[in-house]
């Protein structure tokens, strides 16, 4: 049995928390300095645009970074011979038969996801881990491992930069 552990990454709510969070300060802002020309003259009044712009980094962004690590939860995979079980903090744990993954997509859709379908293309799960980006290769290995999987690697160019991708199907 091999074990993977790492903390997940939710797009579309780390998005919709990321926004409301901005909304809530602008809103606080916009009271506290009595509207847009009060935020406007306080920003002229400051007096460097650097400064400002590290200011508002600190007191804006840095506590955002924070708050997002702790809203994704932490995965736990483990992989044996039958089985692929993902243990998920704030949800309950998920098993799927080894025997049911028909297919392992790797970056095809977005960077960094592993996505495994059935036979019918339907999807059983995606991984999407937020910094270790070696782990979703390791996992579809060793998924491999225990099966018939022919692998095909090829590259997808995002923003002119080459990103490998794998793609998985049972023999």
């Amino acid at each position: 049995m091999k074990t993977f552990q790492f903390k997940s990454h939710n797009v579309k709510k780390g998005l919709m928390f990321g926004l409301g969070y901005l909304a809530v300060v602008f809103v606080l802002l916009y009271v506290f300095f009595g509207g847009i020309n009060g935020l406007a003259d306080a920003a002229n009044n400051f007096g460097s645009a650097k400064g400002l712009g590290i200011l508002v980094a600190v007191v804006v962004i840095g506590p955002l970074i924070i708050l997002l690590q702790f809203i994704n939860p932490k995965i736990d995979i483990q992989v044996d011979s039958k089985n692929l079980s993902i243990k998920n903090s704030k949800k309950d744990p998920k098993t799927i038969p080894l025997a049911t993954i028909h297919s392992m997509e790797i970056n095809q859709t977005l960077v960094n996801q592993l996505q495994i379908f059935d036979q019918n293309k339907q999807l059983l799960a995606t991984i999407h881990p937020q910094t270790d980006t070696n782990v979703i290769f390791s996992i579809a290995s060793t998924i491999a491992q225990h099966g018939e999987f022919v692998a095909t690697k090829g590259n997808k160019k995002i923003f002119g930069n080459a990103v490998p991708t794998v793609s998985y199907l049972r023999q």
